[in-house]
């Protein structure tokens, strides 16, 4: 063949991957306008206030149009690369006849092939994660809904994975035929040498260890995680590893919203003490709350990391003291880029793994997208970017188990009937307002899809523990587990989420495992009270560094080491933030009366846009708080109404559902847990008794 001749085959041959990979951009750009189309403008997990669209529209139109166009790129980036990816396929199986089709001819086959991949990777995505898509398919009931149905009841992604591969040999088949025989042979050569390289890698393949003289410490957590759903069923991971160390079956909370928690876990102080009270806490509050368990560790030789998915962002939100953070940023920018990317649901097959997250972080954010695994795969490749330094401390925390319960595959399915159809066959929203009169399979089906979300979380734990083995730093690492709060499954008519009302242990108990290599503790299940401020200290302990006076809590070992029953320690809490003034709960009907978090809250522009309390409302918001004491046998729980202070005491031992108010019937313990109360309120410095309530300073 003449030089001129091979000349001209390169150039149309550079000219068709030109054409073809522009078609596919193209073609990819109409799922863009296709996508944009089929959206239901602004909403979070199916709830729209008009307000915050408007708002929206107004002052965040500019920051619309950037996120679409970066979109629309990512799109056409995907559609280049798929156009020449089906060019080389079918230039590979058809050859000549390929190449001497008109473009007419070629247009319908490549157009077909694009079209076939979308569908392919879109059922693919469905199947693994269908409340990502559950507002364009089932949400929209018809054709939509029986689609999105049948692809979580018949399909596995096995045959997924056949296909895939199918089509990946036949390309590779059709291929190798048509090069000359020097090309086969140094392919093969290439193919066969690769092979035996990561052979001999994975069979050479060092682990490590940190043999320094003090331990690592990983807290693992889930958000919402209840106590009571710890068990050898739902997650065997954790009960085994819970007998190999210690499981306290009574730790109390002190606030049941993320934010705070967290602050009270890493500095072991109360709300009243840190001052952050509610999930929007100023510049100002945030500042006072750094300087941590981190910190101190790190005085002492540690490297530390967080790792979270969305309910993480809060680690973002304020100086903890983490030399690595990796968690996703929360501010109402955010909240709109999020929303812009969930609109298009025909480019979330392509994104919804690591290398999305990498062009997208604010996919982490999606609440209806918590993949556990995912944060395992960070969670190893961190531990692995500290080999060769000190010791290190990594809190693990994944939000799987927070609503809406949005488990992939296979999880979502492992505890609900396959038969149920309703509005929350894949997730389940915390829809403020919303009626408590649900019907006995809307329950079934919620508390089924908790119990997936449960499991899923385990099997990450396993995951971890496993890896933790392979790498043989088990023997040298404290596993932490605990939550940052339990969660109401509409048990005894208390509704379903968190911080709301301070009724029951489901949202105030949770899980606490200390598990400590080199310490045989000869107490596997200890009964008695305990307090989320009593983790740090506990920690501190463990690894022989003093607890510093500004904590309040203490130590856990000699209950754990079996050197005493009890502390004799009593369990104090605070409601959060009421979202809403509407709905049928009761607490609705015991509160103190302020406006929804639309009117609460405010833009803070001069500090990322976050959404903050406004000034206005701080002292009303703290003011109302229900408040709580427990002790091992009574809870009495602090009501501040417009009309007066009500009261509820409970006989947890003999009343462990707290359904019978005794208030009236026993003055006696009444009175010593009103005192006992009081002396924890009046540690609140910057606020003071008036007429029976605990009034803030201006």
């Amino acid at each position: 063949m003449s030089p001129i001749v091979i000349k001209t085959t390169k150039v149309v041959k550079q000219k068709s991957l030109l054409l073809w990979g522009g078609i596919g951009a193209l073609v990819y750009a109409g799922f863009f306008i296709l996508s944009l189309a089929d959206q239901r403008l602004f909403s979070y997990m199916g709830v729209t206030a008009q307000p915050a669209v408007d708002l929206i529209k107004k002052l965040f139109w500019q920051d619309i149009l950037l996120i679409q166009a970066k979109i629309l790129g990512v799109y056409m980036l995907f559609g280049f690369l798929f156009g020449l990816a089906w060019y080389y396929f079918w230039s590979a199986i058809l050859g000549a006849r390929f190449w001497l089709m008109r473009l007419r001819g070629k247009l319908p086959v490549m157009v077909f092939s694009l079209a076939a991949t979308e569908v392919f990777l879109l059922f693919s995505s469905m199947l693994k994660y269908p409340q990502v898509y559950s507002e364009y398919f089932h949400e929209r009931a018809g054709w939509r809904q029986a689609l999105q149905v049948w692809i979580t009841s018949h399909l596995h992604p096995l045959y997924f994975q056949v296909i895939a591969w199918i089509f990946f040999l036949l390309f590779i088949v059709f291929l190798f035929k048509r090069w000359s025989w020097l090309v086969r042979i140094i392919v093969v050569s290439l193919a066969v040498s690769a092979l035996v390289f990561w052979g001999l890698l994975t069979l050479t393949q060092k682990t490590y260890r940190h043999d320094l003289p003090g331990p690592n410490v990983i807290i693992i957590s889930a958000d919402s995680l209840r106590n009571d759903h710890v068990t050898a069923e739902l997650a065997p991971h954790l009960t085994a590893l819970a007998e190999k160390g210690t499981r306290f079956q009574q730790c109390y909370v002190s606030l049941p919203r993320t934010f705070p928690q967290w602050i009270t876990y890493l500095k072991s102080q109360y709300p009243s003490e840190h001052g952050v009270r509610n999930m929007f806490p100023d510049k100002g509050l945030r500042d006072q709350a750094q300087g941590s368990l981190c910190s101190i560790l790190k005085s002492h030789g540690y490297s530390s990391a967080v790792v979270s998915d969305f309910a993480g962002d809060v680690f973002t939100r304020f100086q903890a003291g983490f030399d690595i953070v990796k968690a996703p940023y929360f501010n109402f920018n955010t909240l709109i880029e999020q929303r812009c990317l969930e609109m298009h649901y025909l480019l979330l097959p392509y994104v919804l793994n690591q290398t999305g997250r990498d062009i997208f972080p604010v996919l982490k954010e999606m609440a209806n997208n918590g993949d556990p695994l995912l944060l395992a795969r960070e969670a190893e490749d961190i531990i692995t970017g500290l080999q060769g330094r000190q010791k290190f401390f990594l809190v693990l925390f994944s939000s799987v188990t927070h609503f809406p319960y949005a488990a992939p595959y296979p999880y979502y399915a492992k505890f609900t009937e396959p038969r149920y159809n309703g509005r929350y066959k894949y997730y389940k929203p915390n829809i403020p307002g919303e009626s408590l009169s649900l019907p006995a399979a809307d329950l079934a089906q919620i508390r089924g899809l908790y119990k997936g979300a449960v499991r899923s979380f385990d099997d990450m734990v396993g995951r971890l523990l496993a890896y933790l083995k392979k790498n043989k730093l088990d023997q040298n690492t404290i596993i932490i587990v605990l939550s940052d709060h339990g969660e109401q499954l509409y048990e005894n008519g208390w509704g379903q989420g968190h911080g709301e009302h301070l009724r029951g242990r489901a949202v105030l108990n949770v899980p606490l495992i200390i598990n400590a290599p080199g310490e045989i503790f000869p107490v596997r299940e200890q009964n008695t009270i305990v307090r989320d401020i009593d983790i740090a200290p506990t920690i501190l302990d463990l690894v022989h560094i003093q607890t510093p006076g500004t904590m309040s809590g203490v130590s856990l070992l000699p209950l754990a080491r079996g050197t005493t029953s009890s502390l004799n320690l009593t369990a104090f809490a605070e409601t959060g933030l009421w979202f809403t003034d509407k709905g049928d709960n009761f607490y609705q009907r015991q509160r103190i009366m302020y406006p929804d978090i639309i009117s609460l809250g405010e833009i803070d522009s001069t500090y990322n846009n976050e959404v903050v309390i406004k000034p206005e409302y701080r002292a009303l918001t703290t003011i109302a708080k229900h408040r709580m004491v427990r002790t091992d046998q009574y809870k009495l729980i602090y009501i501040p109404t417009r009309q007066g202070i009500q009261y509820e005491l409970y006989d947890t031992i003999k009343d462990p559902q707290e359904l019978n108010n005794i208030a009236a019937q026993d003055p006696k313990t009444m009175k010593i847990l009103q005192e006992q109360l009081s002396r924890w309120l009046s540690r609140d410095k910057n606020s003071s008794w008036r007429n029976g309530y605990l009034i803030p300073y201006p």
